[in-house]
């Protein structure tokens, strides 16, 4: 029972339809055999009374009479019933007369007997209204057991061309109930599989099915509906939510001497890349980092670090080296990563402060720092070694100072690894070589164009749609 449950409603209906006209059929095969054969015993039956009595009637001037070889020449008119096994005339003292075949000796009791392969019928013979003896006759049933044979060919015949057309009926009428279901089926694989709540079914009748489509229809407008409102309500939010974050982002970078300007291309709609830009005594603060993956979860912790960078400015009022900057910056950011949200994300960051002077130093785990230099027309390429945020509780042991002197024209460019590992449709990454070669050819452009231009040109490196945030921070000395 459990496989018929696991079966095609196809299978299933055809199962069904097949089953109860055999079924049906066979009752009714089985009714008319039990009825024919009831019937026909009782016509036999008959037939021998009847002609027992034909037999008493024609014999008993001959028994009444002591006429032998009259009654036998009365029981030998039997030929022509060959169903007659054995027949006899007995007289009044029930002693045998005259007999064919194999009949018993002395006069059997009065009446019809039915054995189970032969009829005995048992008469007495009248003369004159005086009884004078007793007729009997013996049956045999092959005449039953013809008739039997040839209804079971006959229900033979019947049944097989019953199964087939019921096989045509059943294969005919179940498509009539499987199509639409077949139709819904479709459906819902189709709204699984491409998330079109768009998709109706067209109903063919006005039945269960079609009842069952147009439920199915509307649970699919009442979907689309309300998938539209979580969208537009997830749209409202996560522009909310890039509003918040973009407004915390530096809108000017004001800094005597230089030239700065910065960009972020979030890949969704809240990005986990990072910038900063904080004016001190005598220069500025600047910070580019990168959170693992990009989404609102990296957003979030985004702006947790934007917070945490502008609140050590102000404490430290550049008191500080960016070494020791970015290991104050990583304990809180390790204490909340790993305590309150419970993450394992971690942060690339480098963080430098600038002077009046071209002098930059910096600290911190990053993509490597382009320089390009003026004075020789050459781009520099330095590595920014250290520990990744988030990733052990003190990193101050391996972050270490570095700095760099920016001669007059000289710009550094900052950026995240959505630049450079920007793919197309070959795979083939914008590379440091091309960031390299923009560097070259832009160094004499504003800082903003700077940015502008590579931005744009990494944003439409992507094939599609684009899988991380794209940010870069040129720092022009003019």
């Amino acid at each position: 029972m459990a496989h018929f449950r696991d079966l095609s409603i196809r299978t299933k209906l055809m199962t069904g339809f097949m089953l109860t006209s055999l079924v049906a059929l066979l009752l009714t095969l089985a009714a008319l055999a039990a009825y024919d054969r009831v019937t026909f015993r009782k016509e036999m039956l008959r037939d021998v009374d009847t002609l027992a009595g034909i037999i008493g009637e024609n014999a008993s001037s001959s028994v009444a009479f002591n006429d032998r070889q009259s009654a036998q020449a009365t029981l030998a008119a039997l030929r022509a019933q060959p169903h007659i096994i054995a027949a006899a005339i007995y007289d009044n003292d029930r002693k045998l007369f005259a007999a064919r075949g194999n009949a018993p000796r002395s006069a059997p009791g009065g009446g019809q007997i039915v054995s189970g392969d032969h009829i005995d019928v048992a008469r007495p013979v009248f003369f004159n209204g005086a009884r004078v003896g007793t007729v009997y006759l013996r049956s045999d049933l092959s005449e039953m057991r013809e008739r039997a044979a040839r209804f079971l060919e006959l229900a033979g015949v019947v049944l097989v061309g019953a199964i087939l057309v019921a096989l045509f009926l059943a294969a005919f009428f179940q498509r009539a109930i499987s199509r639409p279901i077949h139709k819904l089926l479709r459906a819902e694989k189709q709204v699984s599989r491409d998330k079109d709540y768009s998709i109706r079914v067209e109903k063919e009748a006005n039945d269960e099915v079609g009842a069952l489509i147009d439920g199915f229809n509307e649970m699919l407008g009442e979907i689309r509906t309300r998938d539209a409102e979580i969208i537009e309500r997830h749209n409202q939010e996560m522009a909310l939510a890039r509003s918040i974050q973009t407004s915390v982002l530096p809108r000017t970078f004001d800094l005597p001497g230089y030239d700065i300007s910065a960009i972020m291309l979030p890949a969704e709609e809240v990005g986990g890349d990072f910038y900063e830009f904080r004016r001190t005594d005598g220069g500025a603060w600047l910070g580019v980092g990168d959170v693992t993956g990009h989404g609102v979860t990296s957003g979030l912790i985004m702006m947790m670090a934007q917070s945490m960078f502008t609140q050590l400015c102000a404490q430290k009022n550049g008191h500080v080296t960016p070494s020791q900057f970015i290991s104050l910056l990583n304990k809180a950011m390790f204490y909340n990563l790993r305590s309150r949200l419970d993450q394992d994300k971690f942060m690339t960051m480098v963080v430098a402060r600038i002077d009046g002077e071209g002098r930059m130093t910096f600290a911190g785990a990053h993509t490597d720092l382009l320089i390009y230099r003026a004075a020789g027309g050459a781009v520099e390429r330095i590595a920014t070694d250290g520990l990744w945020l988030g990733v052990a509780d003190d990193i101050a042991p391996v972050t270490t100072d570095r700095s760099v002197t920016l001669a007059r024209g000289d710009v550094a460019l900052f950026h995240t690894d959505g630049v450079t590992e920007a793919r197309n449709k070959e795979g083939e990454c914008f590379d440091m070589e091309r960031l390299t070669e923009h560097l070259a050819r832009l160094h004499q452009e504003r800082a903003a164009d700077i940015v502008t231009d590579i931005a744009d040109a990494a944003w439409g490196w992507w094939a599609g749609t684009p899988k991380d945030d794209v940010s870069l921070m040129a720092v022009k000395r003019s």
